[in-house]
């Protein structure tokens, strides 16, 4: 019974750490991006996919640009995972929202 209490406050401490350290201004504005860009308002969740990879990749490789190694994250860390999932919902967030409004917004328009 110990164990299972000590993997949760390990977990919660993942959790915390990861919200704690967390920065979600690169994500909002790719989302943001893609969120304006978008078409027609469907397939949020590779849409939100996509600004996460592109935000990973921008994140791993910007250190080369001034002679460095590229960074990569150690996924077998909660804190890593959490941060991942937290800037996955960000994005989906953002996208579904600008989406919608664009949605909302075409059908005004078109009432009018």
């Amino acid at each position: 019974m110990n164990d299972i209490w000590q993997f949760f406050i390990s977990v919660s401490d993942g959790f915390r750490a990861a919200l704690g350290s967390v920065n979600p201004l690169p994500i909002l504005v790719v989302a943001i991006a893609i969120g304006l860009l978008q078409k027609r308002p469907e397939k949020y969740a590779l849409k939100a996919a996509a600004a996460l990879v592109l935000v990973l990749a921008f994140n791993i490789f910007l250190p080369v640009v001034s002679g460095g190694r590229p960074a990569w994250a150690d996924i077998q860390h909660i804190e890593s995972v959490a941060q991942y999932f937290l800037l996955y919902v960000f994005a989906y967030g953002m996208i579904g929202v600008l989406g919608s409004m664009k949605s909302l917004m075409n059908v005004q328009a078109k009432k009018a």
